[in-house]
């Protein structure tokens, strides 16, 4: 595999993660809701239980903002170092 190859395949594992980001967001944004509604039907079962998958769920949410953050620097560093930004000419 040349070093293009290379950063087309780092360009899908990006967007394949921000793909799961943004699945991640959505459990956040569904388990809260859920939450809340748990709280208004006074299911204190069910209320404790999304207010567990919120937690768990955000924590997966910060850990795959933080690999994103790093695998954007790595892939960038990859791109400057092989001389992938310049734009080819033709």
């Amino acid at each position: 595999m040349d070093n293009r190859e290379k950063l087309e395949k780092m360009d899908r594992a990006l967007r394949l993660m921000q793909d799961l980001r943004h699945s991640q967001v959505a459990m956040v944004e569904k388990s809260s809701k859920l939450q809340m509604d748990a709280m208004e039907f006074n299911f204190s079962e069910m209320e404790k239980n999304m207010g567990d998958l919120f937690s768990r769920y955000n924590e997966s949410l910060d850990l795959i903002d933080a690999e994103v953050e790093r695998f954007e620097i790595k892939r960038n560093q990859f791109e400057q170092k092989h001389g992938l930004d310049k734009i080819e000419e033709e």
